[in-house]
């Protein structure tokens, strides 16, 4: 069974043991390393490594209060996070090797964030080689990835970003068995596993499904990725359950907010938590926000409440260029993926660009490798261009400068 439509054999394919585009994967993932550790701020006193050390211990709460971050009290004492679990098991190794009562507010959140980032660099240049895509444009998209919006999210860490780099990292997992046909019971744990880093990302399974089952017909390699995801979607119920008496409750309407009120007495949650009222909120940002123009140098000052993709990524716009067979199944997902994300009260700040773009972003590479599967033009090597130089000079007037709105 081949599940890559309108792929050419290329050279590249070879043995991944003798293969220059494993070079290609290392060298790209270690740079990305090096950019994101060093541009990137310090960002102690985050959850997930004290909650991996909570579950070590055989708890589901902080025994800590951490005023600064999204958690919610525990009746009996100590805090719930009101996250998915999965970034904190990314991390359960960290603890194991640090041991118990380790000053946390001081390991640099950053560190973590940054390693996992760069692998997933080096998991999105190997998705698109197993698509066909060439090594030009292999090259290209994967540097478009790593130094955009990826390259803040993993570069600033914080709780949400970090969650955020997990979830891209486990997507990127389950399209790389995908796009190969392998391990499908694999594939769908990873789907599960992004979903419960980031809940929208599970909703990239059409796509794992699809490339499984050559098209769009059920096939018996669904049951496999099927019981991959049921095995962490019951895990994270069972999870929610122990805490709020749900299995889908994970919190987030319990978030205190201010002296007496809840997070859905914040402005921006005036219809709840999702509503169809605030996609136009995202799509102005998405679309039309752009930098302050003010009168002393640098001149142009970013917003953290976020920047237009025209400005930071404008290259992911190219993935309404391709025609072919799996350009639907892909785009549904993306709709699919986007769909929360756009209904959710908040349009990603603090952030530079638009952060929430990343959670579908392995499903635009595909659709950007199948546009240009054979070569790169100057179009796509001027946008991404543009979109890292932009995010460059934005990096450095947030961290460096403290130039910022």
């Amino acid at each position: 069974m081949t599940t890559i439509a309108d792929a050419p054999a290329t050279a590249d394919a070879r043995p991944w043991t003798r293969s220059t585009p494993l070079v290609d994967a290392l060298v790209l993932a270690a740079i990305a390393l090096g950019v994101y550790w060093v541009t990137g701020p310090a960002a102690g006193g985050d959850m997930w490594p004290p909650l991996a050390e909570a579950f070590l211990s055989g708890q589901l709460h902080l025994d800590q209060d951490r005023p600064w971050l999204e958690l919610v009290p525990r009746p009996d004492g100590g805090q719930y996070v009101a996250l998915p679990p999965v970034p904190a098991l990314t991390l359960i190794p960290v603890a194991l090797l640090t041991g118990p009562g380790t000053p946390w507010g001081e390991l640099d959140g950053n560190a973590y964030a940054s390693v996992v980032g760069a692998l997933n660099v080096g998991l999105a240049y190997w998705m698109l080689l197993g698509w066909g895509v060439a090594t030009g444009p292999r090259r290209w998209l994967t540097v478009g990835f790593a130094l955009t919006t990826h390259w803040w999210v993993a570069g600033m860490a914080g709780p949400h970003h970090y969650a955020q780099v997990v979830g891209v990292c486990f997507t990127l997992i389950a399209l790389n068995l995908a796009v190969r046909g392998r391990a499908p019971m694999l594939a769908g744990l990873c789907v599960g596993l992004a979903a419960g880093a980031r809940l929208p990302m599970g909703l990239a399974l059409p796509v794992v499904l699809g490339l499984f089952g050559g098209g769009w017909r059920p096939h018996r390699s669904w049951l496999a990725v099927l019981g991959g995801v049921s095995l962490p979607a019951l895990a994270v119920a069972w999870y929610n359950a122990a805490r709020f008496g749900s299995p889908f409750d994970f919190g987030y309407t319990r978030i205190p907010s201010g002296e007496t009120g809840l997070v859905t007495d914040e402005p921006w949650f005036r219809d709840g938590i999702l509503s169809v009222t605030y996609i136009p909120r995202h799509l102005n940002v998405i679309l039309l926000e752009g930098f302050q123009i003010v009168d002393r140098a640098p001149f142009l000052r970013p917003s953290l409440s976020g920047m237009s993709l025209v400005l930071t990524a404008p290259f992911v716009f190219l993935a309404v260029l391709p025609r072919g067979r799996w350009v639907g199944l892909l785009w549904l997902s993306v709709g699919l993926v986007m769909l929360p994300d756009l209904l959710h009260g908040s349009w990603g700040f603090a952030q530079f660009g638009y952060r929430f773009i990343l959670d579908a972003m392995p499903l635009l590479l595909l659709l950007l490798g199948s546009a240009f599967r054979a070569g790169t033009d100057w179009l796509l090597r001027g946008t991404i261009l543009a979109g890292i130089g932009v995010h460059a000079y934005g990096i450095w007037v947030i961290n460096v400068l403290d130039f910022v709105g």
